[in-house]
């Protein structure tokens, strides 16, 4: 059903495949235990022909490790440390152990308990994504994923249209966009942009509010990012243009990849030539005051200092003599993005921040 297209495994908010062969292995080894397997979470529609697709909210990973098992790709560990596989290619039957048709009809006959809702609202499904959320915990860029609202939806339409589409910004650079981060660096870069002129430092609980807004975002507004993340494609693409990417070996940390948005998006009517050389000296810059490149308060003012410098003058290399450089390289701050950790309240203060929408 999965091969089929009978069953979608990838709603915008589901995250990738996360579970690591061994765990895959011990669901096999659970289910022809008959071991307790949690229930399989289904949102039933009708397709485009009328038909029933059933989208998965919960078991992603259980349903993957199923149809890899089916598929050949993985193993039964035996209780003599002999492995197993259901499906031999014939290249590889002299040196695989295939499972005897016994055991195959044991496991295809297995059930597990699914349960399906009719009629659920896109809300409705992220809600129920969010409760049951079962195993691997999810990272704050995931919980970012699956907020349902008009900014969200942008935010997803922006990955589809430019990072993940064929030969996007996920082949232009190396980058982290596992489990969520490119949705998340999307997200940080256009909500430092829609904040201006305050120049924010985007956290987790920042970007849970704003995510969360009913208003939907402007078409002006959605017409400069557009534009922003095609010249990006383009200058990482050209070489007369890479600079910043090519003579720069190390990969692109995600604050490098949310600040080059807002220098981009601040040099709107700017040559191509200055914006892709003011990424070079911004890269530079931020690798020559600090050792860890992370996303924190430190790292983030630094970047809109070399902004608030390369607006102005796009070829001059940045370098700043202060007291502070060599404090910033021994400085290890957490990086927000790793994984969620709820932070206390520091104020109940009702003030919101001022953004380009609300203006």
């Amino acid at each position: 059903m999965i091969h089929e297209g009978s069953i979608d495994l990838n709603p915008e908010y589901q995250r990738d495949i996360v579970w690591p062969t061994s765990k895959q292995i011990k669901l096999i080894d659970s289910i022809y235990r008959n071991f307790y397997i949690p229930p399989v979470v289904f949102a039933v529609k009708k397709d485009s022909d009328g038909e029933d697709v059933r989208i998965c909210v919960d078991g992603k990973q259980r349903l993957t490790s199923i149809q890899k098992f089916f598929d050949g790709q993985v193993y039964r560990d035996d209780r003599t440390k002999k492995n197993y596989w259901y499906t031999v290619s014939e290249s590889a039957k002299t040196s695989r152990l295939e499972v005897p048709q016994y055991w195959k009809d044991k496991f295809s006959g297995k059930q597990i308990t699914c349960v399906e809702y009719q009629d659920l609202t896109g809300q409705q499904e992220r809600d129920i994504f969010q409760r049951v959320q079962l195993g691997m915990s999810l990272t704050a860029a995931e919980k970012l994923q699956a907020i349902s609202s008009p900014w969200s939806e942008w935010m997803s339409q922006l990955e589809a249209q430019h990072v993940t589409i064929n030969d996007g910004l996920l082949n232009k650079f190396e980058w982290d966009t596992k489990r969520g981060r490119d949705f998340q660096n999307i997200a940080h870069f256009v909500y430092c942009c829609d904040c201006l002129p305050e120049e924010q430092i985007p956290t987790t609980q920042k970007l849970e509010k704003w995510l969360s807004r009913v208003d939907p975002p402007g078409d002006q507004f959605k017409d400069d990012i557009d534009t922003v993340l095609r010249q990006l494609w383009l200058i990482a693409s050209d070489p007369r243009y890479n600079k910043g990417f090519k003579a720069i070996s190390k990969r692109l940390a995600p604050v490098e990849f949310v600040f080059i948005g807002v220098l981009l998006y601040m040099m709107r009517g700017r040559t191509l030539e200055d914006r892709a050389t003011a990424i070079y000296h911004l890269r530079v810059a931020v690798r020559d005051d600090f050792k860890d490149i992370r996303n924190n308060s430190v790292v983030g003012k630094a970047m809109w200092s070399y902004i608030n410098s390369l607006t102005r003058n796009p070829t001059s290399s940045l370098i700043f003599k202060d007291t502070t450089s060599k404090g910033r390289k021994k400085r290890k701050a957490q990086d927000d993005g790793d994984e969620y950790r709820p932070e206390p309240i520091k104020s109940m203060s009702s003030k919101s921040v001022k953004t380009r929408s609300r203006a």
